[in-house]
């Protein structure tokens, strides 16, 4: 544990060093060394149960993000051993999009929302706890973590939250238990990581 502490504590632009961080903890916990894909998402020998998309779908609050990764395609990444961690928007994110959210919700526009969906995801298996203690271990009491999309995502503690804010400002707010499914997890939040067009 005291390299992990010391692995993390460093951490700026932070994806690897946090996901080999959390890879390290898993593999503490089985007492195996989990591989890792071309992203460098720990891989995971066997799915624990059904695939995120699917727990989403049955979580009130959360059928939006669900439908959006069905309709983009985007479940498919669930379905695998490689781990993701998804910043699952709640329906009401949505909805606060006006317009816009609802072109997005209807799939009139796939690309736009995988190229939301994407700037919500990140390599590797990430338990809120796992962030919340890289934060608590930072000089800067802030981590730094790239999504798909190519964005870093900064999470920082708020009281008793843990805030994420993408490079526009956009910021969302964790709520509610995580949900892990297969070898990814979903961690529920209130907001979108862009801001809406005006």
């Amino acid at each position: 544990m005291t390299q992990i502490s010391h692995r993390v504590s460093g951490l700026r632009a932070g994806t690897l060093t946090l996901i080999g961080a959390c890879g390290l903890a898993l593999a503490g916990c089985s007492g195996e060394t989990p591989a890792s894909d071309e992203t460098g998402a720990a891989v995971l020998a066997e799915p624990a149960s059904d695939p995120v998309p699917e727990l989403l779908d049955d979580t009130d609050g959360m059928e939006t993000v669900a439908d959006a990764l069905e309709d983009t395609g985007l479940a498919g990444i669930f379905e695998g051993n490689a781990s993701y961690t998804l910043l699952a928007p709640d329906d009401a994110s949505f909805a606060a999009l006006g317009e816009e959210g609802e072109a997005l919700t209807q799939g009139e526009d796939k690309a736009a929302m995988a190229a939301l969906l994407k700037q919500h995801l990140l390599p590797g298996y990430l338990m809120p706890r796992d962030i919340e203690g890289a934060i608590e271990r930072s000089d800067e009491g802030s981590v730094t973590i790239t999504s798909l999309a190519g964005e870093d995502l900064t999470f920082r503690r708020n009281g008793d939250a843990i805030v994420v804010t993408s490079p526009d400002g956009a910021e969302a707010t964790f709520k509610g238990e995580a949900l892990a499914g297969g070898a990814s997890v979903a961690i529920p939040v209130s907001g979108l990581l862009r801001k809406a067009e005006s």
